[in-house]
């Protein structure tokens, strides 16, 4: 099978790009016909990596070009356009989001929407400051000529987070390009606005009082990221490849078109961002990732590539470690099983100031991708994390602000010694392992956990050296802790903590005689399945004994 894989349209964001080069385009021109018929502005919230700038390009091609590269498409095949074309001024705010000692933010910005009034046949003037000649170069512009795209906002804003000076001159400066836009609102047929987060004095939100927000509207919960109809009918012979190429590495005939839907699915699925829960959609970063090069594996892409570590999440973080997010707190999201429940308007808060007491973690988790819609209860949504994908990239931050301490570094310390160990049951080095594990942690952390999260914190630990974990396992008789597992093994683990170091014994025969019992080493499979109990010691401190708290015991039951 011979597999083109210059159609595979990996890093690219350009409409015309795909066009010109017949890569593959999957095909969302009805929505995007459906939405540029509002007159009114429009505003789309989703994480990095999810296809925003291919929309707004999209959006750029249609209203600058017409329908000139968009023949076999929706948009052309079932006439969904009539409309004439609009200069097109088209601005990517990411590009000015860094700090540069030698120029200005303000420099910065008039020199962007410079380029972008030029792309769009338009001449800024020059001899006054950047609003100013914004609103004389829009006001000379005959009513509802023009189009506005622009694509990530908020990147400037979120780059100096934890800077309050340059982040209120750069949120100032905003509020008066907002504010000129919406005063000069009579020359644009459309505008649309991509972004993660709601910054509030920045105008789009309070100047446009007619702003439609789609970001949780079910009619385009599938505008961006891939469907499972769009994955099997774009790239089903790039499956197809990939279970051959697969087989090939491994020297085995496992891999299946059916088994690498499976994987691609608890790896990369999982998405949901509109408030009936309707639309399920894959991360398209991965996927693309994935099928360019099969043979690497299940890759945690998202993670390598850095849209793991958005700076919105990154930089509120480093700024709020320790005045807003304990670290307390953060051993709660250990568990990556956890389902929360809530509401739009929790998700989706307006940031009124970097220092704002009101702004929730959680809402930062869900803006950056780590956490998704996982069913609804109206009013009420229930938020989890969407894939194995981002259970790894999500242990892999949590990991690094518990511990101080790289995700890859973190990774590269115990992923050998811990396999082997595994591998040949030498469970005293996974104990020695174990507690290394738990010494990564600050006292500040250690002091405050609770029973579950000594199970979570293996978990997190487990999920970051590459095994799929999951907690609370169902069987008939009961519920096993901790369930971890990789290509060949299946470990099932009973945890027992206890407060005094003197009945290690005991807690262990009773965590061995659970197993048993409960029979949670019956499972189908055909892997080798492993029952291990485990025993930990929470002691505080008194007057004759110092804190402990340490792995006292690892058996196979």
């Amino acid at each position: 099978m011979m597999i083109d894989y210059s159609k595979l349209p990996l890093s690219i964001t350009s409409f015309s790009d795909f066009a010109v080069n017949s890569m593959i385009y999957v095909d969302k021109t009805d929505l995007v016909a459906n939405l540029a018929r509002f007159r009114n502005p429009i505003f789309l919230s989703r994480p990095r990596r999810f296809g925003k700038s291919t929309l707004v390009s999209t959006f750029h091609e249609l209203f600058s070009n017409g329908l000139d590269k968009f023949q076999g498409l929706k948009i052309t095949n079932e006439n969904l356009w009539n409309d004439k074309t609009y200069k097109v001024i088209h601005i990517d705010f990411s590009q000015i989001k860094e700090n540069t000692e030698n120029r200005p933010f303000e420099d910065k910005f008039y020199l962007l929407l410079k380029s972008s009034f030029k792309e769009a046949s338009l001449a800024i003037a020059e001899e006054r400051d950047v609003i100013a000649a914004f609103a004389d170069t829009i006001a000379a512009e005959e009513n509802g000529t023009l189009v506005l795209l622009i694509d990530e906002y908020d990147a400037p804003l979120t780059a100096v987070m934890g800077d309050k000076e340059e982040f209120e001159a750069r949120r100032a400066l905003f509020s008066e390009f907002f504010s000129t836009v919406k005063s000069r609102s009579s020359k644009f047929r459309f505008i649309f606005i991509t972004g993660v987060t709601r910054y509030s004095n920045t105008s789009i939100f309070s100047a446009f009082n007619n702003i439609k927000d789609i970001s949780f509207n079910p009619t385009y919960g599938a505008i961006v990221g891939y469907t499972q109809a769009e994955l099997e009918n774009y790239f089903k012979d790039y499956i197809e490849y990939a279970a051959n190429a697969l087989n090939k590495k491994e020297k085995t005939d496992k891999y299946t078109y059916e088994l690498i839907l499976e994987e691609l699915k608890n790896n990369y699925d999982g998405y949901s961002f509109d408030e009936e829960c309707e639309w399920h959609v894959y991360n398209p970063w991965s996927i693309l990732n994935f099928l360019s090069e099969p043979q690497r594996g299940f890759k945690p892409y998202w993670l390598e590539t850095g849209g793991a570590k958005p700076s919105l999440l990154v930089n509120y973080l480093n700024t709020f470690i320790d005045k807003k997010v304990k670290k307390t707190e953060l051993v709660d999201y250990l568990n990556l099983e956890f389902i929360k429940r809530t509401n739009i308007a929790a998700l989706s808060p307006t940031i009124t100031s970097i220092e704002d007491e009101n702004f929730p973690f959680f809402a930062i988790l869900y803006q950056a991708g780590y956490f998704t819609i996982k069913d609804t209860d109206a009013p009420d949504l229930m938020v989890g994390i969407p894939n194995l994908e981002v259970k790894e990239a999500f242990a892999d931050i949590v990991l690094e602000k518990l511990t101080n301490k790289d995700g890859t570094a973190l990774r590269e310390s115990y992923k050998q010694v811990i396999r082997s160990a595994l591998n040949s049951k030498d469970f005293k080095t996974l104990k020695d392992e174990f507690n290394k594990i738990l010494n990564e942690f600050s006292y500040e952390s250690v002091i405050s956990f609770k029973e579950y999260a000594f199970r979570d914190v293996y978990k997190v630990m487990l999920q970051l050296l590459g095994y799929n974990t999951y907690t609370e396992y169902q069987t008939a008789l009961g519920r096993s802790d901790l369930c971890f597992e990789d290509d060949e093994h299946l470990y099932i683990c009973e945890f027992k903590v206890i407060s005094k170091a003197d009945n290690v014994q005991e807690k262990l025969a009773k965590a061995k005689e659970q197993i048993r019992e409960k029979k949670y080493g019956l499972r189908i499979t055909d892997k080798e399945v492993i029952t291990l109990a485990i025993v930990i010691v929470n002691e505080n401190k008194d007057d004759t004994h110092t804190p402990m708290r340490e792995v006292a015991a690892i058996e196979e039951a």
